[in-house]
């Protein structure tokens, strides 16, 4: 077992301390330092649940798809039985990694440098000229590492490094809550859903930027003040982001534990159809399915292509928008992040409804996000080249009578204040200071250093 000072960057655990403080300021390096980003790697994305994939990505036996969890990269497959697997990407024989391809369907995958061929539950089939090899050749110690632990919950898919750790509904805790609405208000028939990739953003900044920007309501107004004024030039009031004029308001964030935060718009979205603008083909698809359906049962599917109200931020790597929007974070450095979006279809509705959904899930992200990556990488060179402000400050409802814990732990704030922030931080100085080193199954164990 490696011993956390040798993992650690040079600061002592403690040190940790001191740049995440009870006040709700946080220390400039958590987002500049490449020895933290590179602990983060370790400790976060090694040592909690990470968001892998939904289920529906690879629907049928042998199906994969190759993400990145950490920087580490990895192979999600589905096996002959059905169940699913994640793979450590990479070749126990010389280092390369195995799979390139971003997805498909294979039973075996063969490293490109010298042949070794792997099952693709991760164990070693092959080896070129076999005899070359002696008697204390082990293949059982010689497959692709695989996930200790991997946990399916309403179709998405969680993995972690960390054999110990809590079990996936202990770690999702109240944050089920809102999880379960974003599912089960879809009314899914029998097919279930279809996921469809969206776009891919990169910008240049920390990854910690993006989690805590969909946890924060306070910059709506002013981030996005362009397209609210366009809304409201071009289709009058009552339309996306109209919703938030004041601090004074029934909408809420929340923190739920384990660095899960929430913005909860919902009471003041009477409904999503409504409420979204105009966008090229909505009038004619809403009438097609009104015709199909009746008013009644059109509206209760229109009010699923809209954005629903939700931002539910599973730490440290995925947001469930509702409505079968979702986002997925993938750190690439200590200043650059690549942002991923998802809709999930549902294969027993309309068709026009699945396209409604594509649509509005494009109409926010490519318009508003472009903002807020703007302000992402204006943050970004800021922090790294003003060392004489080393402070952030997240405490915007400390203290205050506008926080409340529920009987559940969970703290509720007013929508604006950074409530779900500052708890995040709180627990990323918890996972950074745990004493564990991530291990693979599979592969023989580290004797020396783990990175």
């Amino acid at each position: 077992m490696v011993s956390v000072s040798e993992v650690a960057p040079p600061q002592a655990r403690g040190h940790y301390d001191g740049l995440v403080r009870a006040d709700g300021r946080v220390h400039r390096t958590l987002f500049t330092d490449s020895d933290i980003f590179k602990h983060e790697m370790l400790k976060i994305f090694g040592g909690s649940w990470v968001f892998l994939l939904h289920e529906a990505e690879i629907p049928a036996v042998h199906d994969f798809k190759t993400i990145t969890v950490g920087r580490r990269p990895v192979i999600v497959s589905r096996n002959e039985d059905g169940s699913i697997v994640a793979l450590l990407n990479r070749c126990p024989h010389r280092g390369s990694m195995v799979c390139s391809l971003e997805r498909g369907n294979a039973a075996r995958f063969q490293c490109p440098y010298h042949g070794w061929t792997f099952l693709n539950n991760g164990e070693l089939y092959g080896v070129p000229y076999r005899k070359g090899y002696g008697p204390a050749f082990d293949k059982r110690k010689r497959g692709l590492g695989r996930f200790p632990r991997l946990e399916t919950y309403r179709g998405f898919v969680f993995g972690s490094l960390n054999p110990g750790v809590e079990a996936l509904t202990e770690w999702l805790g109240p944050a089920r809550e809102i999880f379960d609405w974003c599912i089960d208000q879809e009314n899914l028939g029998p097919r279930g859903v279809s996921v469809v990739k969206g776009m891919t953003m990169v910008y240049r900044g920390n990854w910690k930027l993006q989690n805590d920007n969909n946890g924060d309501m306070y910059h709506a107004p002013v981030t996005h003040r362009s397209t609210a004024e366009m809304n409201l030039a071009r289709h009058g009031t009552g339309k996306t982001l109209d919703h938030f004029k004041s601090d004074n308001n029934p909408m809420l964030a929340k923190y739920f534990g384990h660095g899960h935060k929430l913005l909860d718009q919902r009471p003041s979205i009477d409904s999503p159809w409504e409420r979204a603008r105009p966008l090229p083909g909505r009038e004619v698809m809403g009438d097609a399915v009104v015709q199909r359906l009746g008013e009644a049962a059109a509206r209760a599917y229109l009010d699923l292509t809209g954005r629903s109200g939700i931002n539910l931020v599973l730490y440290p790597n995925l947001m469930m928008m509702g409505h079968g929007t979702f986002a997925v974070y993938e750190p690439l450095a200590v200043d650059c992040t690549n942002v991923r979006y998802y809709t999930a279809l549902i294969n027993d509705a309309p068709p026009e409804v699945n396209t409604l959904r594509i649509r509005f899930s494009e109409d926010f992200n490519n318009v508003a996000a472009r903002d807020d990556n703007e302000i992402f990488e204006r943050i970004q060179t800021a922090l790294e080249d003003v060392p004489e402000m080393p402070w952030l400050d997240f405490s915007k409802g400390l203290d205050t009578d506008r926080e409340r814990v529920g009987e559940d732990g969970a703290v509720t704030g007013n929508i604006s204040d950074e409530t779900g922030i500052r708890g995040s931080y709180a627990w990323w100085k918890t996972l950074m200071q745990r004493d564990f080193t991530p291990q693979a199954l599979g592969v023989e164990a580290d004797e020396g250093r783990s990175r």
